[in-house]
């Protein structure tokens, strides 16, 4: 997978410990050059219809976004365009140590590895809806992956993804993600809460030390993600096509909701009420 990669685009007598490859043959025509530049599909090792192999994308991901993985080769590829850049991109690639001695050279590898054949967004794109549990099955055993992975990239894109580049539509590196997707996870994210419900005897909210902290959690949690809520326009109907609870369990939750948010009815409109 990639790796936080750190070279010199324009001074080659620094010390590093990483090593930038400038291996472009001298053609003239820098669209001929430009054909034979090697790209690496950054995904190619992901097997999504595996939790370990999703996990560890993701880890990677998350990884790369945070220590500049893309935003250094985004500066590399604006430099060698020849478009103006930021003081944070010419100090990335003042880090850069080249051991080529002809500087019109572009720079093909970084670590050994060649820059990402699609831009970051684009691989976000694909990997975050292989989050989506649909649906949320309250008995069955995830991998942790489902309900601490989301929070993390949401974290790592507020902090980290302002320097990088964005699609047209998208006003920040959170944009990047479709708006349903976003708005699905973080619904998820709240039915953490209830995770666990039948998978033994103990965990039930017929026992009253389960009820206790799940219920008030749950709304809670709804509450923070109103705006989901009102983006699918939910009913309690709506909401528990979404979630599967035990059927006993199902019918406590929906009776306390009822009664906590003073609805009169599963099939009035939740937000209203949070």
């Amino acid at each position: 997978m990639g790796k936080k990669l750190k070279k010199n685009l324009k001074k080659k007598n620094k010390k590093s410990n990483n090593k930038a490859e400038n291996n472009a043959p001298d053609i003239p025509n820098r669209r001929a050059r430009e054909r034979d530049i090697p790209v690496y599909d950054y995904l190619e090792d992901c097997n999504f219809k595996s939790e370990d192999q999703l996990g560890e994308c993701l880890d990677i991901l998350i990884r790369d976004i945070s220590r500049g993985y893309f935003f250094l080769w985004e500066a590399v590829v604006q430099a060698e365009q020849g478009e103006s850049l930021t003081s944070k991109q010419e100090e990335a690639l003042d880090e850069l140590i080249s051991f080529s001695d002809d500087y019109d050279d572009l720079i093909l590898y970084i670590d050994g590895t060649p820059r990402p054949s699609e831009p970051w967004y684009e691989i976000v794109r694909k990997v975050v809806p292989k989050l989506i549990l649909s649906p949320f099955e309250t008995h069955k055993i995830y991998d942790e992956i489902y309900c601490e992975m989301w929070p993390k990239l949401v974290q790592s894109l507020e902090k980290h993804g302002k320097d990088l580049s964005l699609p047209e539509e998208a006003a920040s590196a959170l944009d990047v993600i479709p708006v349903e997707i976003s708005h699905r996870l973080w619904l998820q994210d709240a039915f953490d809460f209830l995770y666990g419900l039948g998978q033994d005897e103990y965990l039930t909210l017929e026992n009253p030390e389960q009820k206790s902290w799940r219920i008030e959690e749950f709304i809670d949690a709804l509450k923070e993600t109103k705006e989901s809520v009102l983006y699918f326009d939910f009913t309690l109907t709506d909401l528990f096509k979404h979630i599967k609870l035990p059927p006993r369990d199902e019918n406590i939750l929906i009776e306390s909701m009822l009664e906590i948010l003073g609805m009169t009815s599963v099939s009035e409109k939740l937000y209203r009420y949070l």
